[in-house]
């Protein structure tokens, strides 16, 4: 068996000496504190207050992790962590509060706790922008929420604002600034970043590079890209024609939105009875293997940047 503590006690022991060492350079470097003091008025409060705030937040890591394993004292203790003003604190009381999880569900409340927190925690302006966004517990405010969601997705790169700014610049018609905000997202592992990639180089007839993209938010159960998929395979754009493949990402399609009046029916595609059978089978060994829809939820507020 690897023993750790033996190990620990090596590094230990090996870094004794170097440590010492660095210990009294260090010492050498620093001047005594009342130098310190002359030189730079304040610093030992800077240095107080640095230290506060990292026992701050091991007391609100601590103290949520516990109202995740079901502690309820952790609800109370989140709470007043929240009031006495760490941001951290301040965010998670307001998911508590518009999701009713701990306690009762209030969004106005939460509205408040989400804008103390965003003065520091750029997770937290995410959170206002849903607010405002949705008009939940505050008034519907869209250009506020768009211009939080830009500071959400450039200070705390949360995906869900990316994607939100992608589509709000696809319905303005700015491909470029869509671009560039769906690349963010995709960098980040959202398959609706992929799958707008794949469109926007669809509609550029850069059909190749499409299908890249297409096939890489598919393979991650994206429900959209598939339709594109068909139409690549049936009007062969930048592959070969393949009508068996074409009707067979159809079907995948129609297996992702049975909610869409019409999605089902692949007559269009002519297949002979073999090749139904062929394209039906595809389909099916990919939804098997594929699994579930992705699900990101872009309406809820959120604790953390990759989930929440």
């Amino acid at each position: 068996m690897y023993n750790t503590s033996s190990y620990i006690g090596q590094v230990l022991f090996m870094n004794f000496f170097s440590t010492r060492r660095r210990t009294v350079l260090a010492l050498g470097a620093f001047a005594s504190p009342f130098t310190m003091a002359q030189d730079a008025p304040g610093m030992a409060d800077k240095m107080m207050a640095v230290l506060g705030g990292a026992k701050e937040s091991t007391e609100v890591l601590r103290a949520w992790s516990a109202y995740r394993a079901g502690s309820k004292a952790a609800v109370g203790e989140i709470f007043s962590l929240a009031q006495q003003g760490n941001a951290t604190a301040q965010n998670f009381a307001g998911w508590m509060l518009d999701n009713g999880k701990g306690v009762k569900k209030d969004s106005a409340a939460a509205f408040n706790y989400f804008v103390a927190s965003a003065k520091s925690y750029p997770l937290a302006k995410y959170n206002v922008a849903v607010l405002h966004f949705f008009g939940r517990g505050v008034p519907k405010n869209e250009d506020r929420a768009y211009a939080l969601f830009r500071e959400a997705a450039t200070g705390a790169g949360v995906q869900q604002a990316q994607v939100r700014l992608a589509l709000h610049a696809l319905t303005k018609g700015d491909r470029e600034e869509a671009w560039k905000w769906a690349s963010e997202a995709s960098n980040r592992g959202n398959v609706i970043g992929f799958y707008l990639l794949g469109r926007m180089l669809f509609e550029k007839k850069n059909y190749k590079e499409s299908y890249a993209w297409l096939m890489k938010a598919a393979q991650a159960s994206e429900p959209n890209s598939p339709a594109l998929l068909s139409k690549i395979y049936e009007q062969g754009l930048g592959a070969d024609k393949n009508p068996v493949m074409a009707a067979a990402w159809w079907m995948i399609y129609t297996g992702r939105n049975k909610d869409k009046a019409g999605a089902g029916t692949v007559a269009a595609f002519s297949l002979e009875a073999a090749e139904n059978r062929e394209a039906t089978a595809f389909a099916k060994n990919w939804l098997a293997a594929h699994g579930e829809n992705q699900k990101v939820d872009y309406k809820g507020t959120i604790y953390e940047v990759f989930g929440g």
